[in-house]
């Protein structure tokens, strides 16, 4: 059986409020050859039938149930494996988050024209109660290799962690998981998981499109670190499973690979916003 061309997939949980406008902006891009599967996490609310009626009104939309209720974690993964299975590529995409109408077709056209990049991404408009704003990434990140062998390393790695929502190769598949639960929880792992992808210049950054996202998710509430030694935990783990990416990058002096390791120490502060000491 052929693979579609691009699948969507909505790992989704209790999502009946915000579900049926997302699904809607999925439907209305300007590329159309794309399947969208809604993973439904054994919803207790009115998610499931926001869906079956959504699915009646447009035929590439359908909907997969889990026999029973997992994590957050557990259920994106799942929903890596499915679109990976079913399409050339593919993205995921939270119930409550939305993009511009060339979302697809922008990075579509970014992984046609170099099939050596796995992930196509762009900026995050962050949209929250106040207005909105746009994350861009910084330029160091682009082409970090080479920079890297030269002794370039920048004292943080800057991009939106909003890139977990971007379109992937479905042969990113098995790096993606690599990763996936080396930090023990959804908080910070899009980024982490992301990172390796930035730092092995495997991603194509596409100017114009938005990945809309929505903030007030309370997820740091609910998965961040309480205890001082929580926290400690996650930015050890964060910095050194970071560091290890060095083993595939190029041989370099040692003062590189410390600055790498000051790289990934700055990394973990930042997206965990856990602040051990005054200036740590």
């Amino acid at each position: 059986m052929a693979k579609t061309k691009v699948v969507v997939v909505f790992p989704v949980y209790n999502g009946e409020r915000t579900l049926s406008s997302s699904l809607q902006c999925i439907a209305d891009q300007t590329f159309r050859d794309f399947e969208a599967i809604i993973l439904d996490n054994k919803s207790t609310d009115d998610t499931l039938r926001v869906a079956e009626q959504f699915c009646k009104m447009d035929s590439r939309f359908s909907i997969v149930r889990t026999e029973q209720h997992v994590s957050a974690l557990v259920n994106f993964a799942r929903a890596v494996q499915l679109g990976a299975t079913r399409g050339e590529y593919f993205c995921l995409r939270a119930c409550d988050d939305h993009s511009s109408p060339d979302f697809l077709a922008r990075l579509v056209g970014a992984l046609d024209q170099d099939p050596q990049k796995l992930l196509a991404a762009c900026s995050t408009k962050l949209v929250g109660p106040n207005g909105s704003r746009i994350k861009y990434p910084d330029k160091a990140v682009f082409d970090f290799t080479r920079a890297y062998a030269s002794g370039h390393v920048p004292r943080n790695l800057t991009f939106p962690a909003e890139w977990i929502y971007g379109l992937y190769r479905a042969s990113a598949k098995d790096m993606l998981m690599a990763r996936w639960y080396e930090l023990g929880n959804p908080w910070c792992f899009s980024s982490y998981v992301v990172s390796e992808l930035v730092v092995l210049d495997l991603v194509a950054y596409v100017e114009g499109p938005t990945y809309d996202f929505t903030e007030g998710s309370g997820s740091e509430q609910r998965y961040g670190a309480k205890s001082f030694r929580e926290k400690l935990d996650q930015r050890l783990k964060y910095t050194l499973g970071c560091y290890k990416l060095t083993r595939k990058l190029p041989k370099v002096s040692l003062m590189t690979r410390l600055k790498f390791f000051r790289m990934c120490w700055n990394d973990a502060r930042r997206k965990t916003r856990y602040k051990l000491f005054w200036v740590l």
